[in-house]
């Protein structure tokens, strides 16, 4: 019995630090050429983040998806065997390259470039307990999925593997993509109604409760009538709000010194979901999900500078205001 398995991207997260900087608004020349000064290669995507970040806090898991048949796809295995996840959910693509992601850093900007590859491109006739109609005769042993954001042909399973998981008592926590959320499918919203635990940054939280210009307390409260889950926001230096449809609880940040954001939202969901399983209580997953995050972003690569589970024992304070919605 695993007590989770990851559904989502894997990838490759290849860093280029730019530090030249006579660049025109910011944009780089085209015809020009500009020298890197910094290259670094780690393994990324949503789906193998999480899958590794618990299994380093001592929880059984698994990660579904695919890789293609190339050295980046052997990388990912290797880090999912590093960390002890299960990769009998993880197929191999011998046509569609493991997907990657060029992060292009300079001072404190960003700009990432996204190859779509392998784990883009996940059919339900691939996954085994998906095939039988309706939802499947066999059953899959776990107790939570995790379904980090999905896009292209991967994001049609969204709905079938919600559905499958309630009819079989299994858990959901999900962290939509943003392309989902955009599209506002009837049958996206109706899986939100689902689910047990919703992420959003807070950008995603405006545009799912149709009200950018909204607090997040008010956006928190139009989603909670359609999802009746625990719902998530982060808020980037601003801390999160969690909604559990009685208290909000709003959480600072942890302050360090930031080197990477791009598994922030990654490791904070590995500790909010790590801290229900372990203890089920919002608060302790709140400080677990601040700590978990702030040491990621301290450190380059979306699987670095993780909380690990002799860390749990003395854990860092984090200001959290709890008080009632209505």
């Amino acid at each position: 019995m695993f007590d989770v398995i990851t559904f989502g991207s894997a990838t490759q997260d290849i860093f280029l630090e730019l530090l030249k900087s006579d660049f025109n608004n910011n944009c780089l020349p085209l015809g020009g050429k500009i020298l890197v000064d910094e290259m670094q290669a780690f393994t990324g995507g949503g789906g193998s983040n999480v899958a590794c970040g618990l299994a380093h806090l001592g929880f059984k898991v698994a990660y579904c998806g695919k890789i293609g048949n190339d050295d980046a796809g052997k990388a990912i295995l290797n880090d999912l065997k590093d960390f002890k996840v299960s990769a009998k959910f993880c197929l191999k693509d011998g046509i569609i390259p493991t997907a990657v992601s060029y992060v292009i850093s300079r001072k404190n900007d960003r700009t990432i470039l996204v190859y779509k590859g392998a784990c883009h491109f996940l059919l339900k006739s691939e996954l085994k307990f998906l095939r039988d109609s309706p939802l499947g005769k066999r059953t899959v042993p776990t107790k939570w999925f995790y379904l980090a954001p999905f896009y292209e042909k991967t994001a049609e399973l969204f709905s079938m593997l919600i559905d499958f998981a309630k009819e079989k008592d299994i858990k959901v926590a999900v962290n939509p993509s943003i392309e989902q959320i955009e599209k506002g499918e009837q049958d996206f919203e109706n899986s939100l109604s689902k689910v047990d635990i919703l992420f959003l940054n807070k950008e995603e939280a405006g545009i799912l409760a149709k009200n950018n210009n909204g607090s997040v307390e008010e956006n928190a409260k139009i989603i909670r009538k359609f999802c009746p889950g625990i719902i998530v926001i982060t808020q980037g230096d601003n801390g999160a709000l969690v909604f559990d449809s009685e208290y909000f609880y709003k959480a600072s940040i942890y302050k360090v010194a930031v080197a990477d954001k791009t598994g922030a939202g990654d490791s904070f969901a590995v500790g909010f979901l790590a801290g229900l399983l372990k203890e089920n209580n919002i608060e302790y997953a709140i400080q677990l999900a601040m700590i978990n995050s702030a040491k990621n972003i301290g450190q380059k690569g979306a699987k670095i500078g993780l909380l690990n589970k002799s860390e749990l024992k003395i854990l860092p304070k984090v200001d959290i205001i709890k008080e009632r919605a209505y």
